[in-house]
């Protein structure tokens, strides 16, 4: 390994477009973002935080990050074509406050920071890379279709893996630490997580998290700037949308396994044990997700789009209306039921290639009504044991986020964003004939996970 790190961790962590719609809408709050900033936002907003464009340039970020870990190498810089879009479509295109350069800043100084220290990782013990994933579960469906809810039940089974948040956002490992940092990482994540809850009121309700849950891959492709984060996070940056959309994605997938592999390795786990993951993402990349883990077996979910759309559009609002002080509802409602729709129909297209035994559907309904049968269909199709005890650990959990009320709290409405059920219908209809999707009634059996 080249240099010890000096500094420890993603030292401001936060959670870390596109055509225009045709129609126009009688009503859609009309509030400016500042009305919804809290106070920690208006102070930074104030104080113009001293973070300009020109710290907002690839260059910029990476020497901030050798210099603060003093680490070099990068190895594997499949990263900058995103990070390089994401920086000229945020300096020409976006209209970010204070808050949203520094968040920016902070954000990307943090995983440049976890690659240097994976990279120095990679370098010093190169058997890693040797390791297999052997048939991983994916879980794949369009935001708020119930990815989350499944996944979660699926980690409370011990013979699978799954990805914990604290590692998601920290994954570079902290050799001169005991454990690789572990303990000192996680706490890191967990007062970032407080201060999520403090600056962005309402988008943990929308996506409860916690340090050591299960959380989606996004976070390790977000790290290659190939992740839909941005999207969320920040409103009015159409190029890069645009590049998103359009750009292989092969390399940052491949550095995803990378981090998986890592982050098993660190655990001290057999390298045979099975991941079970999910992104909603996935569901525009699906060749590419099969390119690296060709043996894995899929699993789909499915849920109304009235829901779905009206749901991920208000979740993606509560982040990227901190970032800016122009109302932002238009530009987020604009890219979200564009990326819906996208993400719909090269799901479709792709699932023609894939093997019949390679996938499987799940419905959000099906779920509601009796989802010891759907998971132990799940379970079935996958090659996994199911047995009592792991219907205990899911009820548990189950139990345990209805009783804490986790996903009880968000409310959400097409109408924010001016949308009708028939504008949406217009957009999504050929998805629900697909997939034969109902549109949803109202239930109490579970608590409505993402």
């Amino acid at each position: 390994m080249t240099a010890q790190p000096r500094a420890t961790g993603h030292n401001a962590l936060w959670p870390a477009p596109t055509p225009q719609l045709i129609f126009r809408t009688a009503y859609m709050d009309t509030k400016p973002s500042t009305f919804y900033h809290p106070q920690q936002v208006k102070d930074i907003n104030a104080a113009e935080s001293g973070v300009q464009n020109s710290d907002l340039t690839p260059e910029a970020l990476m020497a901030a990050a050798r210099a603060e870990t003093g680490l070099e190498r990068f190895g594997d810089e499949c990263f900058l074509p995103g990070l390089q879009a994401l920086c000229e479509s945020l300096v020409n295109d976006a209209p970010l406050n204070a808050f949203g350069r520094l968040h920016m800043q902070q954000n990307a100084i943090g995983f440049l920071k976890n690659r240097l220290l994976a990279n120095a990782c990679f370098e010093a013990h190169p058997e890693i890379l040797e390791r297999k994933l052997v048939a991983p579960v994916i879980i794949v469906g369009p935001h708020r279709s119930g990815t989350t809810r499944m996944q979660r039940m699926m980690s409370a089974d011990p013979q699978l893996s799954h990805l914990r948040t604290w590692e998601g956002f920290n994954f570079g490992p902290r050799p001169e630490l005991p454990n690789l940092g572990a303990a000192e990482r996680r706490e890191e994540v967990k007062g970032f997580l407080t201060a999520v809850d403090a600056l962005y009121p309402g988008a943990l309700v929308g996506h409860p998290m916690d340090a050591d849950w299960a959380e989606e891959e996004l976070h390790l492709l977000d790290s290659s700037w190939c992740g839909f984060s941005p999207l969320g996070l920040y409103s009015g940056i159409d190029s890069y949308y645009q590049w998103f959309m359009n750009s292989d994605k092969t390399a940052a997938y491949e550095y995803m396994a990378k981090l998986l592999k890592l982050i098993s390795w660190s655990r001290g786990e057999p390298e045979h044990k099975r991941w079970v993951l999910k992104n909603p993402q996935h569901m525009l990349n699906l060749d590419v997700l099969l390119k690296v883990f060709p043996d894995a077996k899929i699993v789909f979910t499915h849920r109304d789009p009235l829901k779905t759309v009206a749901s991920v559009m208000s979740l993606m609002w509560h982040f990227a209306v901190q970032h800016t002080n122009d109302n932002c509802r238009a530009p987020v409602r604009d890219l979200w039921l564009d990326f819906c729709e996208q993400a719909a129909r090269r799901c479709i297209d792709a699932r023609t290639h894939i093997a019949a035994d390679q996938q499987l559907d799940v419905y959000y309904e099906e779920m509601n009504a009796d989802w010891r049968a759907a998971m132990r269909r799940v379970y079935e199709f996958a090659g996994l044991e199911w047995n009592a005890h792991t219907e205990q650990a899911m009820d548990s959990w189950l139990t345990q986020s209805e009783k804490e009320n986790h996903h009880g709290g968000h409310r959400y409405s097409l109408s924010d964003f001016g949308l009708t059920e028939q504008q949406v219908d217009a957009r999504m209809m050929f998805a629900r004939e697909r997939y034969k999707i109902p549109y949803e009634r109202k239930t109490a059996s579970l608590p409505l996970a993402a």
